[in-house]
């Protein structure tokens, strides 16, 4: 068999880097994910709880401060604490109409209505959110806006609604856990729409194994 290559993010586990169309395994992350991208995508993230794809047109654009426009996807995250802590919020679990209740009820955000998804084989809630404006309640290394998921330990993450972003959460119920896809659009790189509709053959792909 062709030999792996290297991953090109010192701390992005087993990941690709640029992936020429085709289909594809993670081979870190849990559960296992089967996916196909069409041409300019890359993977820069398979890890045990976090499995990141970007377009290689954003690549210059994906700062650790204030990110870019990505699909991330994560073996389970919680709710981020709403007084700015690096820490869960207290009080709220981590299944899909747990989350999509906080989300709706979180001073600062815009949430749309959440629907029922099924992605890969799993069930669960989609919503969409942004910044209500003159709410940016926190600071994260110069990044100000809304807490809004954190990392278990498995997955490593603490993600805040900023302004200049959409934010479309899609949480999959799994086994008491959660796998969750972020897709956020940065609006200088891409529109919501136009993001969302280049990931959606990739989102249509995915197959989560156990």
């Amino acid at each position: 068999p062709p030999t792996r290559p290297a991953c090109p993010n010192p701390h992005g586990g087993t990941c690709l880097g640029p992936l020429p169309r085709g289909e594809y395994h993670t081979t870190t992350f849990a559960p296992a994910i089967t996916y196909e991208v069409p041409d300019g995508w890359m993977n820069m993230e398979d890890l045990p709880g976090n499995f990141w794809l970007y377009l290689q047109e954003d690549a210059g654009g994906q700062s650790p401060a204030r990110g870019g426009s990505y699909l991330g996807t994560y073996n389970t995250v919680n709710a981020a604490s709403i007084d700015c802590r690096d820490a869960p919020q207290e009080g709220v679990g981590a299944t899909s109409t747990e989350l999509m209740e906080w989300y709706q009820s979180l001073p600062g955000l815009i949430a749309s209505e959440p629907v029922s998804v099924t992605v890969g084989g799993l069930d669960g809630l989609q919503i969409d959110l942004t910044l209500r404006e003159g709410d940016q309640t926190c600071s994260f290394d110069g990044s100000f806006g809304v807490p809004l998921i954190i990392g278990n330990g498995v997955s490593s993450l603490h993600h805040v609604m900023g302004e200049e972003m959409d934010i479309r959460l899609v949480v999959l119920d799994w086994g008491g856990r959660n796998v969750t896809l972020e897709i956020t659009n940065v609006r200088e790189q891409h529109s919501a729409e136009e993001f969302r509709s280049q990931l959606q053959p990739i989102n249509d792909s995915l197959v989560f194994e156990e």
